[in-house]
């Protein structure tokens, strides 16, 4: 069985990390066995091939990180179910909507609001905390934020103001609703491997207790919402 290396369940997802939400995403949509592991936090950088989650250990001790990595070794030792019947120019654009998800509204709809922004912090302090917020628990994750917030700078994000980057995530998801149009799933009639990373990433912004522009708009948009419910129904994830 496949071992896959979570951070913790909150806001009925998976994992607080939309990247090991796309995981298990995947995982349920090709019908793999898999069992999710906790990770000791205090071994991470030890355990973790680049020292962030997820990674996976496959039943015969190989080790995979990064969720795109982990899905292309996946596709290579169990088949590709879900993206065999796509055409190279189809493929291409599926990476190109992937980096969209993962490189720039992860970005600006999920960082922003989390690590950046002082009110979205406190309500994501007792989740990452598991229980009560106090002066000396608190401490180390404060610590810990400046040092994300300095990485949302250097990747770019973090040198606009709030405003600027929920409008860049406004238009992002614009763009993600207009594609989408009345498809049942991103790319047709039947989910693709995109799906995974898609339906993580609305769900990230728009079913977490984080109230913002980006939230707001995605919620207004009858057929992202109608989506999500659509991929919740057949897969119950």
């Amino acid at each position: 069985m496949i071992q896959v290396y979570q951070y913790c369940s909150a806001w009925n997802l998976p994992d607080t990390s939309p990247f090991v939400t796309k995981l298990v995403n995947y995982l349920e949509m090709t019908g793999l066995e898999y069992q999710l592991i906790t990770q000791d936090m205090s071994s991470l950088r030890q355990d973790a091939p680049h020292g962030k989650l997820p990674y996976i250990v496959d039943d015969d001790g190989t080790k995979v990180a990064d969720s795109s990595a982990i899905i292309l070794y996946l596709k290579d030792k169990y088949g590709d179910p879900l993206d065999e019947d796509l055409t190279p120019e189809q493929k291409a654009l599926a990476l190109a909507w992937s980096r969209l998800l993962e490189e720039h509204l992860f970005w600006s709809g999920v960082m922003q609001i989390r690590w950046r922004e002082d009110a979205g912090w406190e309500t994501y302090l007792p989740v990452l905390l598991g229980g009560d917020v106090t002066l000396e628990s608190r401490a180390p994750l404060d610590q810990f934020r400046e040092m994300i917030k300095v990485q949302v700078e250097g990747q770019g994000m973090g040198r606009r103001t709030s405003e600027e980057v929920h409008e860049l995530a406004k238009i992002d998801l614009q763009a993600i609703s207009d594609f989408l149009g009345d498809k049942p799933y991103f790319l047709g009639d039947e989910p693709h491997g995109i799906d995974a990373s898609l339906y993580s990433i609305l769900r990230h912004i728009l079913y977490v207790p984080f109230e913002c522009e980006a939230k707001d708009f995605g919620l207004s948009k009858r057929n992202l919402v109608d989506y999500c419910t659509r991929m919740h129904d057949r897969y119950g994830i």
